[in-house]
């Protein structure tokens, strides 16, 4: 058993929100900087989620952060946010720093109270496998640290990271936000509502198909439509393959703006 309770050092676990929200704002300085290496794929995301360019010190990080990217329910993270530490049986100083600190926004934790202030460490499962005497003590110490600050801790390997649902948020990303003409977009944002409406389930090339023009006016509403899917308003299974023939469907928010363009 450890000797003592694993720690943030000079951060109580009654400051430790105030003192996270300074980390999330830029104000604290992350626990560790990641510079390049030779043995990993080291990387770097730049996010509106975070007050700085968050690094990464592998490609399975680098996929997960592109999770929480497209995660509505994520407020902030930032990556190697801080070292835990805590005494083994024989006394010795031991310290962990855990990959990554996320923060949910408020409609999401309303949505689901058991929801707060998550840490992950982001592991291949075959690394785990083969330095587990290593690792057993660091994860139960995090994961003691977490309850005694309020939190969550849990371990992401690629068997929950690398999953048909990564491959189609790494191409909806790229959607999430449309840029250009203002007046176009507030035109067929409803039009696509008022469509699929009146279809009701169907799939991406049935509702193309009811756009009236040729096949090149019919190909300028694709983007408008993965748009519409990253905004929950066109409902899909993102866990499927994602493509032309996956079925859609209207969600209460496409209802509620295609009532109000009919």
């Amino acid at each position: 058993m450890m000797s003592s309770r694993p720690l943030i050092k000079d951060v109580s676990p009654a400051y430790f929100g105030v003192w996270l929200d300074r980390l999330f704002e830029g104000y604290e300085m992350a626990a560790r900087k990641i510079g390049r290496s030779a043995y990993s794929v080291t990387g770097y995301v730049a996010t509106e989620k975070a007050a700085k360019i968050q690094r990464t010190e592998s490609a399975l990080e680098q996929d997960f952060l592109i999770l929480l990217e497209y995660d509505w329910r994520v407020l902030r993270y930032a990556t190697q946010p801080f070292k835990i530490q805590w005494s083994d049986e024989r006394g010795r100083l031991r310290r962990f720093t855990p990959d990554v600190a996320v923060a949910y926004n408020d409609l999401a934790t309303r949505s689901d109270p058991s929801l707060r202030t998550t840490i992950f460490e982001v592991k291949p499962r075959a690394q785990l496998k083969a330095r587990w005497a290593e690792e057993k003590p660091r994860l139960k110490a995090a994961s003691a640290w977490a309850k005694d600050y309020g939190c969550r801790f849990k371990v992401m390997t690629e068997r929950e990271i690398r999953t048909p649902y990564l491959e189609n948020v790494r191409f909806l990303l790229r959607y999430q936000k449309m840029y250009g003409d203002r007046e176009l977009y507030d035109a067929r944002i409803p039009h696509i509502c008022e469509l699929l409406v009146r279809l009701g389930p169907t799939t991406p090339r049935a509702l193309l198909e009811a756009v009236r023009g040729d096949a090149i006016h019919r190909a300028e509403y694709i983007p408008y439509l993965w748009h519409l899917v990253t905004q929950q308003i066109v409902g899909i299974d993102l866990g499927q393959p994602l493509n032309m023939k996956s079925p859609i469907w209207p969600t209460s928010q496409a209802q509620a703006i295609a009532g109000g363009s009919l």
